[in-house]
C-alpha cells in the first residue's frame, strides 16, 4: 500500500470511528427522547380525559339531577376514529377512571367494576371528589391504567419519531463532517512526515520539517528531523572516512611501489632497513584490512566468540608485557593492578584485542613522563570491570561518545598512528560480550576507559 493509500485508509477509519461512536449515542438519545415525549403526552392526555370527565359529570348532574344515564368516560374505538379492537384473550384492564356516586358505588359500569359495586374503604385512597355548588356529586377512582393511545396520540408519536430520525441523520452527517475535518488536521503531520520520508528515500536528504504541536505527532516530526540530521552527518562523515581510508591505503602502496621499482631497476639496494620499512607498511595495511573485516562481520551479525574461563590477572600481564617496550621508548610508565585469581568466562583473543586498542590509544595521547594504569576488579557480584587510565590531555565532553563512531575523525587524527577504528572496534567487541565500554574524561586530567563485561559472558 502506498503512503497516499495509507493516509486515505487512516482518514477513512477515523471518519468511520467518529460515525460509529456518535450514531449509537444519538440513537439512544433519540429513543429516550421519544419514550419521554410519549409518556408526557399520555400524561397530558390523561389529565385532559379527567378534566373532560369532570365537566361531563357536572353538566349531566345539573341537567338531570343524578348520575343516571351518564355515558362512559371513554367512547368505543370506532367513535374515537380507530378500528374496532378484536376481543382480547388476555386480561382486560379497566379504564383509567371509574365514576362513583356519593355513596362510593360504581355509577358507570366498567371492566371488573359492575354498576352498583361498593368500593371498600381500603380502596378509596385514590379518590377525587367532583363537586357542584360546594357539595360532592360524584367521585373519580383512579385505577392506574394508562389511557389508550388514540389516533391523535399515534400521529404525535409518529411525527416525533420522524423528527428525531431526521435529527439523528443530520447529527450523524455533522459528526462525519467533523470527523473528516478533524482527521484532516490530525493527519497533517503524518502527510508532512510522508513528504520528508519520500524526499529522504529519493534524494538521500530531506529539509527540516516543521515540528508542529508539542504532542506525540510533533515528537515524531522532531525525531525525524533528528534522524535526518544524523543521517546527513553520517553521510558527510562516511564520505570523509572513505577518503581517509583511501588515503591510508594509497599512501603506503605508493611508497611500496616506488621502493620496489627502485630496487628492481637497481636505483636502490635492497637493504634490511628498506625491507623492514616495506614490512611495516604491509603490516599496517593488513591491520587496516582486518579492522574493516571485523566491523563488517559485526554489522552482518557474523561475529562469533570462543568463550572459555580466563585468568584475568595473567591476561593483563600479557598486555603489559606486549606494550612494555613501546611505553618505555615513549617515556611512559605502564602499570597493571589486578587481584590474584580473578577469573571470567570470555573470549581471550577478543578481550585482548579490546585492551590492545585501549592501551595503544592511551599511548598515542599520553605525553612523555606520563602514566598509564590498567586495573581490573569485580563490579557488583556478576560483572568484571577493567579500566585503562592515562594522564593525557583528556577529551572534551562533547566528543566522549563521538570518538566511538567509526566514521568520526578527531582534530588530531593525523598526528597519531593507526586507522582510527580502534575505539569503535573495542566497543563492538565489548557489546558482543554483553558488556559496555565508556570513557570518563576531564580535559587536562587524563582519560579513563571503562570496560564492563559479565563474569559469565
Amino acid at each position: 500500500m502506498t503512503t497516499r493509500g495509507m493516509s486515505r485508509s487512516l482518514r477513512t477509519r477515523l471518519i468511520v470511528a467518529f460515525a460509529a461512536v456518535s450514531l449509537p449515542v444519538l440513537l439512544l438519545f433519540a429513543g429516550g427522547a421519544l419514550l419521554y415525549a410519549r409518556t408526557v403526552y399520555l400524561g397530558l392526555r390523561q389529565q385532559t380525559v379527567r378534566e373532560e370527565l369532570v365537566a361531563n359529570i357536572r353538566t349531566h348532574v345539573q341537567l338531570t339531577g343524578s348520575l343516571e344515564g351518564l355515558r362512559p368516560q371513554e367512547p368505543p374505538p370506532e367513535e374515537r376514529g380507530q378500528p374496532p379492537t378484536a376481543p382480547s384473550r388476555g386480561r382486560v384492564e379497566p379504564p383509567p377512571l371509574i365514576v362513583l356516586d356519593p355513596q362510593f358505588r360504581v355509577a358507570v359500569a366498567a371492566t371488573g367494576h359492575p354498576q352498583g359495586l361498593l368500593i371498600p374503604v381500603a380502596d378509596r385512597g385514590n379518590l377525587t371528589a367532583v363537586t357542584l355548588n360546594a357539595r360532592p356529586v360524584a367521585y373519580l377512582l383512579s385505577t392506574g391504567t394508562p389511557p389508550r393511545p388514540d389516533a391523535q396520540t399515534t400521529a404525535f408519536v409518529r411525527r416525533t419519531a420522524g423528527l428525531l430520525l431526521l435529527a439523528v441523520s443530520l447529527a450523524t452527517g455533522i459528526s462525519v463532517l467533523l470527523g473528516a475535518w478533524f482527521s484532516h488536521r490530525l493527519l497533517a503531520p503524518l502527510r508532512t512526515l510522508q513528504g520528508g520520508v519520500r524526499a529522504l528515500t529519493t534524494t538521500g536528504q530531506a529539509a527540516p520539517l516543521p515540528e508542529g504541536q508539542p504532542d506525540e505527532l510533533g515528537e515524531l516530526l522532531r525525531a525525524f528531523n533528528g534522524m535526518s540530521a544524523e543521517l546527513e552527518r553520517r553521510r558527510i562523515s562516511s564520505r570523509q572516512f572513505s577518503a581517509d581510508i583511501a588515503h591510508d591505503l594509497s599512501t603506503p602502496l605508493t611508497v611500496m611501489r616506488g621502493t620496489l621499482e627502485a630496487m628492481k631497476d637497481g636505483t636502490l639496494p635492497a637493504t634490511p632497513e628498506r625491507l623492514s620499512r616495506l614490512q611495516t607498511q604491509t603490516d599496517h595495511m593488513i591491520q587496516l584490512s582486518g579492522d574493516l573485516r571485523l566491523l563488517s562481520m559485526a554489522d552482518a551479525g557474523d561475529l562469533t566468540l570462543k568463550l572459555r574461563t580466563v585468568n584475568i590477572t595473567e591476561l593483563l600481564s600479557d598486555v603489559e608485557e606486549t606494550f612494555f617496550e613501546v611505553a618505555r621508548d615513549g617515556g611512559v610508565i605502564l602499570g597493571v593492578n589486578a587481584p590474584p585469581d580473578l577469573h571470567a568466562q570470555l573470549d581471550p583473543l577478543r578481550v585482548t584485542q579490546i585492551l590492545h586498542n585501549l592501551v595503544q590509544n592511551a599511548l598515542n595521547h599520553t605525553p612523555r613522563g606520563g602514566l598509564i594504569t590498567v586495573a581490573a576488579g569485580l563490579h557488583g557480584v556478576a560483572q568484571l570491570r577493567i579500566t585503562v587510565a592515562d594522564s593525557g590531555p583528556g577529551i572534551p565532553p562533547e566528543q566522549l561518545e563521538r570518538v566511538f563512531d567509526r566514521l568520526y575523525r578527531g582534530d588530531d587524527a593525523r598526528s597519531v598512528p593507526g586507522s582510527g577504528l580502534g575505539l569503535s572496534i573495542a566497543r563492538t567487541l565489548a557489546e558482543a560480550h554483553g558488556g559496555t565500554l565508556t570513557l570518563e574524561s576531564v580535559p587536562g586530567n587524563g582519560t579513563t576507559a571503562v570496560l564492563t563485561v559479565p563474569l559469565n559472558s
